[in-house]
């Protein structure tokens, strides 16, 4: 029972149930994100799971040795480093079998991929981000236009931009306070009225085309995905 747990079982900031050693498992997992450099995953060693968790040594000793045991880190017995384990995949999986919107989308994004010979993405909003859910690159499509899963900072983005252009302004202000409004090119836009005027025009236009800035030699353009209440969901 939840009794029996003790303090490991809390409430977080909502009042909402919260069991501190599973949050502390992820924080753990959620490291090698942390640790990732450009396309290469860094294996981690204890040290630096610890920095990037933060969590004290002995926590993060537990909770990746149990990590290892199930199948979602692997260790490498010589360096006794650890890297993601296959087990992750599973959940990948799991989503998207059950993603009834990156269903009804894929075959779209497949024709359109082919039409306009271009890599073709379904973005969604995790937190500050866009995230690509589905991903279908064009014949020379590099790896890492290839890999679904990748976070990008949504203020700054197309997909991002017309997610929150289309979703309640209340919201899309807490979005852009919680961010980090850094220049990652020299086309970056960081002035939060310069953010909100861009997310009017793609309000206004039904698309937006982001040039430049988030990186340095790419161009993409983004229309929303929208509920009948007009509320955009990608």
């Amino acid at each position: 029972t939840l009794s029996d747990i003790g303090p490991d079982v809390a409430e977080d900031r909502r009042g909402k149930p919260f069991v501190a050693s599973v949050g502390k498992c992820f924080q753990v997992l959620k490291a090698f994100r942390r640790g990732q450099t450009d396309l290469r995953q860094r294996d981690l060693g204890l040290t630096e799971i610890c920095k990037l968790s933060g969590l004290d040594k002995s926590a993060a000793q537990r909770f990746s040795e149990t990590l290892v045991t199930l199948g979602y880190l692997e260790k490498d017995p010589q360096t006794r480093r650890y890297r993601p384990g296959i087990a992750l995949i599973d959940f990948y999986y799991t989503f998207m079998v059950s993603h009834r919107l990156a269903q009804i989308a894929m075959p779209i994004l497949i024709e359109a991929s082919k039409v306009y010979d271009t890599t073709v993405n379904l973005c969604e909003l995790s937190g500050t981000d866009a995230i690509y859910t589905v991903r279908i690159p064009q014949a020379k499509a590099s790896y890492g236009t290839m890999l679904a899963g990748r976070r990008v900072p949504a203020f700054c983005t197309a997909p991002g931009t017309v997610i929150l252009a289309n979703m309640p302004e209340d919201e899309a202000d807490a979005v852009l306070a919680a961010s980090d409004l850094r220049k990652i090119t020299e086309q970056t836009l960081t002035d939060i009225p310069a953010l909100k005027a861009q997310m009017a025009e793609a309000r206004r236009l039904g698309y937006h085309v982001s040039d430049r800035q988030s990186q340095a030699h790419n161009v993409s353009t983004a229309a929303p995905v929208l509920r009948l209440d007009g509320r955009a969901v990608a």
